[in-house]
């Protein structure tokens, strides 16, 4: 009997459905939407709005028209729904035409305490993908917290303990906003930007991972070179990582993208308008907390580099970019603009020069507007004003997930022996 590629039937597209939060987007949801679009032909995400999100695990960080445009940026998404339901249903797979839902190993619940997969767990049309280890939504929220914790420590002492116990939440508030835009204390050559590489990386202004724990499958990112190379792949042709072409116009974009927003997203959008190739140069861990001033960095250098390779806008990285920007780099690179936005402090290097001197002696530097008003520091803001509830928020979120995880391993009593004692 003949096959139906053979009798010139077209096999039908399998449609992957996967939903969420997306919440503080990061590399770990990136790399779930690339695993379960390998599952399939196309992928489909499903993004809860900011009223369902608020009800089963409370108000999220970036709203949801920003979540939906950076779920659309990513190189492996076909098609996204906006609004989508936080429970799973049969029903949402058949109107979306998707076969099957896919997710992590990670256990979802509702409020109540209720699976969201378990209809299409039940119905046999659910498939799992491991989970990214080392990132999550509650691990950046805990690094944010502890360094605004550190900066509030370091600007009152340990004397006045007591006293700020008592503060409202408002006076908390208002002294977090006057951290974020103090600068003090940051001029010094000591965190000036520098051209070297990251060996001798001034850390006294990051916010580094915060060890193992659930939310992040119990272990710290660990760069590898797998994982780079799987991200700077994409099933569209279009979206993957290529060589300029002589017609090519070249846009290169310095910075330290730390908590990729939808700023940046913006950002390279405008940088697409401009130019038909984006070229990303990405600073250094030291260069970046320089940049941040007093918050500092809040993802180091290799988690920033995943962040920006998901975007399907971008072409290529240069990774522990220089400061100071070569004739060397402009050249090998054929880089026809380079481009900051219209806000970016161009701070002088270690001997006073202009980091721009040469794109301006060209003539090719510019700055753009990209439109949006969201910076990392007014993303860190936000989460200052809600900060007692996202406080909250990760203690419940990592004592459910503890819970759950011993649960489902009470059967297996040397894997609880080794999680207890680790």
């Amino acid at each position: 009997m003949e096959s139906e590629d053979k009798r010139g039937v077209q096999k039908k597209p399998i449609r992957v459905w996967v939903d969420g939060c997306f919440d503080l987007f990061h590399f770990g949801h990136a790399n779930a939407f690339r695993q379960a679009r390998s599952l399939g032909d196309k992928l489909i995400v499903g993004v809860h709005n900011d009223r369902e999100i608020t009800e089963h695990k409370g108000p999220p960080v970036f709203n949801e028209q920003e979540r939906y445009r950076l779920v659309r940026a990513v190189k492996w998404v076909d098609e996204v729904i906006e609004g989508a339901p936080y429970v799973t249903y049969l029903d949402t797979l058949d109107k979306y035409d998707c076969d099957f839902a896919a997710h992590g190993d990670d256990i979802v619940t509702t409020a109540t305490g209720v699976n969201t997969y378990q209809l299409v767990k039940d119905a046999g049309r659910y498939k799992e993908f491991r989970r990214t280890e080392g990132i999550s939504t509650t691990e950046l929220l805990s690094r944010i917290l502890k360094r605004l914790k550190q900066l509030r420590d370091q600007r009152h002492g340990d004397e006045d303990h007591a006293l700020r116990r008592s503060h409202s939440v408002d006076s908390v508030v208002s002294t977090g906003v006057d951290l974020l835009r103090s600068s003090k204390n940051c001029g010094t050559k000591r965190h000036s930007p520098t051209n070297s590489g990251d060996s001798d990386t001034d850390h006294s202004h990051s916010t580094t991972p915060s060890g193992p724990n659930w939310s992040t499958g119990g272990m710290s990112y660990m760069p590898n070179t797998l994982r780079i190379t799987q991200f700077c792949l994409s099933q569209h042709s279009l979206d993957g990582f290529r060589e300029p072409t002589p017609d090519d116009i070249v846009v290169y974009a310095p910075g330290a993208y730390d908590l990729f927003h939808i700023g940046h997203l913006s950002f390279f959008e405008k940088c697409m308008e401009l130019g038909t190739y984006l070229l990303i140069g990405l600073h250094s861990d030291r260069n970046a907390n320089f940049e941040s001033r007093r918050m500092g960095c809040i993802m180091t250098l290799q988690e920033r580099l995943l962040s920006v390779l998901a975007c399907r806008y971008v072409h290529n990285v240069i990774i522990d970019a220089p400061y100071k920007i070569p004739a060397s780099l402009l050249d090998n690179f054929k880089v026809n603009y380079v481009v900051v936005g219209m806000d970016t402090k161009l701070i002088p290097t270690l001997d006073g020069e202009d980091p721009m001197l040469i794109p301006k002696q060209r003539n090719i530097f510019r700055r753009l507007d990209s439109g949006s008003t969201v910076t990392t520091a007014s993303v860190i803001s936000r989460i200052l004003k809600n900060r007692l509830l996202y406080e909250k928020r990760n203690r419940s979120k990592e004592a459910k997930e503890s819970k759950e995880i011993y649960a489902s391993l009470k059967d297996s009593p040397s894997c609880v022996e080794l999680a207890v004692n680790q």
